[in-house]
């Protein structure tokens, strides 16, 4: 009987590699992609004046936490961007709640004003500080009287009920908080009325009075 060394070496090394390529797949599906989780989930309580929020456009709009698996785009950063730079308050954003995940990441549940954007955007690493994707944003500006505006009276220039800032009055300035809306809805009653200014002041993104 002969013995092939030549042969033997071939399947040993043959078998050594299979060996190799064998921990490599296993190696590979060691370290593959490990997801977030959510550790804590929160409506927050905190004054809602001071939840409104712009963007930065340093991070997306998700369905939830980015880092959570099943996590899917609502909006991305070009699109947060040009919503931060809109003239219309109708695009503010409010805070709503607030998430932790196991990697000390903090997430923020977010609406528009108009509500046509809902979603969970990064916030940084510290609860309660609108940091990662977010920065705090002030909607309105007050302002002071001038003598005119104290001594004069005022008529609806249009009424009825459109609800355009012009025909009727609002609780707050039109837009600049969530969910606060009409004080007089149809201001056509009040079409001989006079009114008084007592307060004034400034809608951040249309600069308007």
């Amino acid at each position: 009987m002969k013995f092939d060394l030549k042969k033997s070496l071939f399947l040993s090394m043959a078998a050594l590699g299979f060996v190799a390529v064998a921990g490599t797949y296993t190696a590979t599906n060691a370290s593959a992609k490990t997801y977030a989780k959510v550790t804590s989930n929160r409506k927050m309580s905190t004054d809602p004046t001071t939840r409104n929020i712009t963007f930065n456009g340093s991070n997306a709009l998700y369905t939830k936490a980015g880092t959570l698996r099943g996590a899917r785009i609502v909006a991305r950063k070009g699109t947060l961007s040009a919503l931060a730079n809109s003239k219309s308050s109708s695009d503010n954003f409010r805070v709503y709640r607030i998430a932790t995940t196991n990697r000390k990441s903090v997430y923020y549940k977010i609406v528009s004003f108009d509500r046509q954007y809902r979603g969970w955007i990064y916030g940084g690493k510290t609860q309660g500080a609108f940091n990662g994707g977010i920065q705090q944003f002030t909607t309105f500006q007050s302002g002071n009287l001038t003598d005119p505006q104290k001594n004069s009276t005022y008529k609806f220039a249009n009424t009825g009920v459109a609800n355009d800032g012009k025909t009727v009055t609002y609780v707050q300035p039109a837009w600049t908080q969530y969910k606060v809306g009409r004080a007089i809805i149809d201001s056509s009653p009040y079409a001989n009325a006079t009114f008084k200014i007592d307060q004034v002041g400034t809608r951040t993104r249309e600069g308007d009075q």
